[in-house]
């Protein structure tokens, strides 16, 4: 079991295969792991329709994936593991609806697993999984509490922001 985890909002992607990827390049991945890690973020669906599946070779200098297909690849590498604190940064940032419902399936799993996900972000629907926010601005405090306070107490279209995103 990792440690902490982090996916950035940029994700790179190493010079190997689909699989190596999502083991970090470990010498000995455990491929049990991998579909693992892979079905947690909705991804093994996507990466068995590939030419070669988890064996698919992928280049760091390539675009030969999609941006969303990337970010969900990443997401599979940040679960590898099952780490107890996930770090997210912008990890919508590239997904589509669908990525974006398995993003959140992945962090409820992280929580009832009892592991913690700290995630950074603008966008509204990046924190519909969240159960506290905390707004920063100029890197100063400026409110923390619970999510639904927190939003009802600083956006003024709360209630479109509530009927878009799902957010109470």
């Amino acid at each position: 079991m990792s440690r902490y985890s982090y996916l950035p909002q940029r994700v790179a992607l190493f010079n190997g295969t689909i699989a190596q990827n999502i083991a970090r390049l470990s010498a000995n991945p455990d491929p049990a792991l991998v579909v693992q890690a892979a079905r947690r973020a909705d991804a093994h669906e996507m990466i068995l329709r590939l030419p070669d599946g988890y064996d698919t070779q992928v280049s760091a200098h390539g675009p030969s994936l999609s941006g969303g297909q990337i970010q969900r690849i990443g997401l599979a590498r940040a679960l590898y593991g099952d780490p107890v604190l996930l770090v997210l940064d912008e990890p919508n940032s590239n997904l589509d609806n669908e990525g974006t419902l398995a993003l959140n399936s992945a962090i409820r799993s992280v929580k009832a697993a009892g592991g913690g996900v700290l995630i950074m972000a603008h966008r509204p629907a990046a924190i519909q999984e969240c159960d506290a926010l905390l707004v920063l601005e100029d890197g100063t405090k400026r409110a923390f509490g619970p999510r639904d306070q927190i939003l009802r107490d600083m956006v003024r279209n709360h209630a479109d922001l509530a009927r878009a995103t799902g957010v109470a």
